[in-house]
């Protein structure tokens, strides 16, 4: 059965390139609800420990929103290790950045 080898079938989808009559399967570079929520309660439990912002790249900075916690729908998922560069979709290749910092890291 074609399905058998998938474990995690989350984000994966079929598609078809070229015109060719064979199926592929494709990881989505899109991380899910859970996982954004697990990853940015865990960096918002670690920043507010050490008193800096739950953005990491806002965390580096010496201005207001070095300290600011931001809330999860200001923030968006980030890959690590870009998707585009061999990154996986997976919750230890995701961290969450404010919308801005986000933007700027493109596909770093």
């Amino acid at each position: 059965m074609k399905d058998d080898y998938i474990t995690n079938r989350r984000g994966v989808f079929e598609y078809v390139l070229g015109g060719s009559k064979d199926t592929k399967l494709l990881n989505v570079c899109l991380f899910d609800k859970p996982t954004m929520r697990r990853v940015y309660q865990r960096q918002t439990d670690e920043a507010r420990a050490a008193g800096v912002s739950n953005c990491p790249l806002c965390a580096l900075g010496v201005d207001a929103n070095s300290r600011r916690i931001y809330k999860l729908e200001e923030m968006d998922a980030d890959h690590v290790t870009a998707w585009s560069h061999g990154g996986s979709t997976t919750e230890d290749n995701c961290q969450m950045l404010c919308r801005t910092h986000n933007h700027v890291k493109g596909n770093r």
